[in-house]
């Protein structure tokens, strides 16, 4: 079984990309030692493309909203993590239903999904922090995102900025693999239970504040 695995990320340094590579390198060091796994950071078009032409092995950290209309890919039946997705407020969080214009992080398939059920004009930021910059200026409403990004809140001092008190919506994210490495769903489904049932995951996920 021993291989080189290509895996592509979005963010080296937020705290959800950080968590999600320490599950990773756990789960396929219990499957196989041997397994090296290189990491390549690209955005969500290119990976998508990568994926879909065997080009990369693994993307990771993505919904089943992400790749459900592309053949080539294999998605575990167990996630590496649920996500919760909150709204962040200038000095205080309404409701989903009284906002009209929410940022969103390009490439996060997620806001797109939560912005479709509660009818928002989706504005689109590159990073967090300049979502987090838009919200703490007033340029928009509201930013929806997942809760690790309270972290950057601290680290960049917005601090008109708060964080709903209660999650917007909760997904669950996955490894995807290429279907030529379709005998390791077998492993990464046993591992990643196994990792679940036995509190490995949920000390990594406290480990990077999520």
């Amino acid at each position: 079984m021993a291989n080189t695995l290509t895996i592509a990320y979005r963010d080296a340094s937020d705290s959800v990309s950080l968590a999600t590579k320490a599950i990773v390198e756990h789960a396929f060091t219990a499957i196989d030692e041997r397994i090296v796994l290189t990491w390549m950071e690209m955005p969500l078009a290119r990976s998508e493309n990568a994926l879909a032409k065997g080009i990369i092995d693994a993307d990771f950290g993505r919904t089943r909203l992400v790749y459900q209309d592309i053949p080539e890919v294999l998605y575990p039946e167990e996630p590496l993590m649920s996500i919760n997705y909150y709204l962040f407020g200038h000095t205080h969080v309404l409701k989903p239903e009284d906002y009209q214009y929410v940022v969103g992080v390009i490439g996060d398939q997620v806001n797109l999904e939560i912005a479709k059920r509660y009818q928002w004009q989706l504005i689109r930021a590159r990073t967090e922090r300049d979502a987090l910059n838009m919200v703490n200026s007033q340029r928009v409403q509201a930013m929806i995102g997942y809760g690790g990004i309270r972290s950057i809140i601290e680290k960049e001092q917005f601090t008109d900025v708060r964080i709903g008190e209660k999650p917007v919506e909760t997904f669950e994210v996955f490894l995807v693999l290429h279907q030529r490495h379709q005998r390791l769903i077998a492993p990464l489904n046993t591992v990643l239970r196994d990792m679940r049932d036995n509190g490995t995951t949920a000390a990594i996920l406290a480990k990077h504040g999520l």
